[in-house]
């Protein structure tokens, strides 16, 4: 049911019928409930996809079976969940979304009481409890439910109050809110801060979330900061947790050399900077001088976070956008990082400083796949991981599927780009020869 950031699919569809809703609804009440926190009633927000209130009202359906309200706060980023929860106590918290995916998508997040997403021990049980349900009946009760109708201003007003930093940004930027969750959020928050800024992508309509927009697709941006002379580009995704940055020309700066830049601006005395398996192997070898160690981990900002609670560490992230400043947020937030960045930045000489950072030749590549075997046991692909290994000694090869998509994805690194190139191009071969 769950895959690497909660339950994902398309509405209407398994595991996302009406039915399958509810029950998912009243699974996470009885989890709720047998922590024993006298909890009454969870947080919900939600993007901006059609499908959205049809998800809500299923779910609101079934937490009341199992005597458990819903606060719905509207439209809003995902780590909002967290900050209301950190401030209100003894609630769980539920993100309608499926972050960067298409429209025809949407998903699930779940928040603990502390304002964490929720470990594989507890999604274990909501899973093993949903499979125990037979034929249910649902009834809501509406009495439970409230709407609360402050929560964005509440929510920018709470991120201004963690972040600290004086912005004194001459920069000139640009951002792509995805029509997404942040669409009327992030002009707000720049708005206090006094950053003046050229805004596309935010005119939602419930389906063009992610459409030709935000961080998996930067080309608007891009036209946008070189038609305008800008000296930054931010897209955010739909949900507002991911941010990618784009330097003067248009040209993605890469998530690793963001992440680098973070670690030697923020990272305490001797903690270790906590990344997954994706992060460039250029990192380690760049952080020595700060006597900085990598400690990684799998991929998901959830997974980071538990890691980071795991060693002390106050930063961490993801080369996909995601970054976890601990002392702030215990989830990742775009309008955050972009908030960091900007105090840590005073020029486009300091950007470019950033994108010059020196990484391994590295490329990521996503192929769709028809169903998910496991990995260990698809004969070619042992076959072809073994041969890489023996073949190239100076190179990082990692293939995995992806947790919310119907794909396969191969990471190499290493000193030449064209042999990843053809290593690349020959694994996609041998998945349309093996029809996987």
């Amino acid at each position: 049911m769950f895959g690497t950031d909660g339950i994902r699919g398309i509405p209407y569809k398994s595991p996302l019928t009406s039915y399958e809703i509810k029950k998912i609804g009243f699974s996470i009440s009885q989890i709720i409930k047998n922590k024993e926190l006298n909890i009454e009633s969870v947080f919900i927000a939600r993007d901006t996809r059609k499908s959205c209130d049809f998800i809500v009202k299923n779910l609101k359906i079934g937490l009341n079976k199992g005597n458990i309200g819903i606060i719905d706060l509207g439209v809003l980023p995902t780590a909002a969940i967290s900050i209301f929860i950190e401030k209100y106590k003894y609630h769980f918290g539920i993100m309608v979304t499926a972050s960067h995916n298409a429209h025809k998508y949407n998903g699930i997040k779940i928040f603990n009481y502390h304002g964490e997403k929720i470990s594989d021990k507890d999604q274990k049980k909501i899973e093993t409890f949903y499979k125990s349900l037979g034929i249910e009946k649902y009834n809501s009760n509406n009495k439970m439910n409230v709407t609360y109708k402050n929560a964005q201003y509440e929510y920018i007003n709470l991120i201004l109050e963690k972040f600290k930093n004086n912005i004194n940004s001459k920069l000139k930027i640009g951002i792509d809110l995805a029509n997404g969750a942040s669409h009327k959020i992030t002009k707000l928050i720049l708005d206090k801060v006094n950053v003046d800024a050229s805004i596309i992508s935010n005119s939602p309509n419930g389906k063009n979330i992610n459409l030709k927009s935000g961080v998996e697709n930067t080309l608007k941006l891009k036209q946008l900061v070189k038609r305008k002379k800008l000296d930054l580009g931010v897209a955010i995704d739909g949900d507002a947790d991911r941010v990618v940055f784009l330097d003067f020309r248009g040209d993605i700066i890469k998530g690793d050399q963001i992440m680098q830049f973070f670690a030697k601006k923020i990272l305490k005395r001797n903690l270790p900077l906590v990344t997954t398996i994706m992060t460039n192997n250029k990192i380690e070898d760049n952080l020595k001088s700060k006597k900085i160690r990598i400690i990684q981990t799998d991929v998901g900002d959830r997974n980071v976070y538990f890691e980071m609670l795991k060693n002390g560490s106050n930063f961490g992230g993801e080369n996909s956008g995601h970054y976890i400043f601990k002392d702030f947020l215990k989830t990742s937030d775009a309008n955050f990082t972009m908030l960091k960045l900007l105090s840590l930045v005073k020029s486009r000489i300091d950007i470019n400083k950033i994108s010059n950072i020196k990484l391994n030749p590295s490329c990521l590549k996503s192929f769709e796949i028809k169903r998910k075997k496991p990995i260990e046991k698809i004969e070619f692909i042992r076959k072809y991981k073994k041969k890489f290994h023996n073949k190239y000694k100076d190179y990082y090869l990692n293939i995995r599927y992806s947790g919310t998509e119907s794909k396969i994805r191969i990471l190499i690194q290493g000193p030449s780009m064209k042999i990843i190139k053809n290593e690349i191009k020959l694994f996609g071969m041998l998945l349309v020869q093996n029809k996987l």
